[in-house]
């Protein structure tokens, strides 16, 4: 059988979706490509934003368009949060929530055998709720991280238990729960040893993993155990974290983790907004002066340590002196890469009940006043890199140049020389100028065979 996949939203949702297609594949099915001729077509959905519930249904109706007989299943976020609005698509055979992606090989297989997959009605529904999310779903060892050889992606964690006031995700993906640290750490080998030379450790609220009842492993000692992990060959690696919110990591806890040898100096502290009344209506649990202490103790344990963030303009009640104090963030914490979205009301949070709505255009000339600063101070934090040495990760060759990251989170582009850089590899460079979304930079010592220094 040919099965084609689409994946829409975060991280966790593509890493899922490489999951279920290594399932299919060990059934002996053939993956093409979502534009082509499948007998099923699994729609992995996000619900973050009403813009992203659109998409999952366009995608929905095209699927069925490229082949009218084939099997239509929606699994993600919006089926979980929508499972009858999803099912009532004409077009739709199977809505699978969160919780159950690994029984969607087993369930399309069982239903193009003709079996009674779920009672073998048009829009049948697999979705269970929130509150009985209280298992981590095995999905099994991946094999393959990303679409290259040097970043992997590893799933620790899913669930959220904060509630901010804008956000649906905590009642689509269910309470918080930790996936073992041996099964992380088994799967961290395999994949340093198929290759990829960073690993990215991310979950739905990463921060959260090891805080709940009964929970074996805290981050940071996760971290600890990824420092001493030894792999065939001698082949280093490093570790990037993904997002995390100061809502559960404070100073304190920020300490414990950035001390770890193999974590790049870069964390995606998401800070939403500049204002502490802002914040408080978020029902975010930080102040502005809290979050400044932490990129200060960031800054104190490395004065280059790149730190990126999200924040959220136009929310409801915010004043032009609440966007002020979020302007003033952004510089004061000299953000290498800011994120920057206008406020979307979600219905079923408590945001889409909110007075004092923020017109249209006030958000958009707030949105891109904001990225003008944000892109200001990227260009600052990549200025204060200059003629410093950084280990790059080489990813790809792209117009003649070699491109990675280094560990602080700047994109590097490196004049191409045979036989000098590969992907997958270590090299020490210093950046020498601004160029295009990074910097250029200059080999300082032939790139290792993939030892971190």
């Amino acid at each position: 059988m040919k099965v084609a996949f689409h994946t829409l939203g975060c991280k966790v949702n593509h890493y899922e979706t490489e999951a279920i297609k290594e399932a299919f594949v060990s059934r002996g099915a053939e993956v093409v490509d979502e534009d082509e001729a499948a007998d099923a077509y699994i729609i992995n959905t996000c619900t973050v934003t009403s813009i992203a519930d659109r998409k999952s249904r366009q995608f929905i109706r095209r699927a069925k368009k490229v082949n009218p007989d084939a099997m239509i299943v929606v699994t993600g976020c919006y089926a979980q949060v929508a499972p009858q609005e999803v099912s009532d698509m004409p077009e739709v055979d199977l809505v699978i929530g969160n919780g159950h992606k690994s029984e969607i090989c087993g369930l399309v297989l069982e239903k193009l055998a003709g079996s009674d997959a779920l009672n073998g009605q048009a829009g049948s529904i697999l979705v269970t709720p929130r509150n009985e999310l209280t298992f981590y779903e095995d999905l099994g060892t991946l094999s393959s991280g990303s679409d290259d050889m040097s970043r992997a992606y590893i799933k620790i964690q899913d669930g959220c238990d904060r509630f901010c006031s804008y956000c649906l995700i905590p009642y689509a993906r269910g309470p918080v729960r930790s996936r073992p640290a041996e099964e992380i750490i088994t799967e961290v080998r395999a994949l340093v040893e198929s290759g990829f030379r960073e690993v990215v450790l991310t979950g739905i609220n990463t921060a959260l993993y090891g805080t709940e009842d009964g929970a074996e492993c805290t981050l940071s000692e996760l971290l600890t155990k990824l420092d001493g992990l030894e792999i065939s060959g001698g082949k280093d690696f490093r570790v990037r974290l993904s997002s995390l919110e100061p809502t559960v990591v404070d100073k304190d806890n920020v300490e414990n983790i950035v001390k770890h040898r193999r974590l790049c100096h870069h964390l995606h502290l998401s800070v939403q907004n500049g204002s502490d009344s802002v914040l408080r209506a978020m029902n975010r649990h930080y102040t502005r002066d809290e979050y400044l202490d932490i990129v200060a103790m960031l800054r104190d344990f490395d004065p280059l340590f790149g730190i990126t963030t999200d924040i959220i303009v136009g929310f409801p009640g915010e004043t032009e002196k609440d966007f002020a104090d979020t302007k003033d963030i952004v510089k004061k914490a000299a953000f290498g890469r800011t994120h920057v979205f206008r406020y979307s009301p979600r219905k079923g949070t408590a945001g889409a009940a909110m007075k004092d709505v923020v017109p249209e255009a006030v958000k958009k000339d707030r949105a891109a006043g904001l990225e003008e600063l944000g892109g200001k101070a990227a260009r600052a934090f990549i200025g204060a890199n200059l003629g410093v040495e950084h280990t790059v990760l080489i990813e790809e060759y792209i117009d003649g140049y070699a491109t990675g990251y280094t560990g602080n989170y700047i994109k590097v582009y490196i004049p191409y020389e045979e036989g000098k850089t590969a992907a997958g590899e270590f090299c020490d460079v210093v950046l020498t100028k601004t160029f295009r979304d990074g910097a250029l930079a200059v080999l300082s010592k032939t790139c290792d065979d993939g030892h971190l220094e």
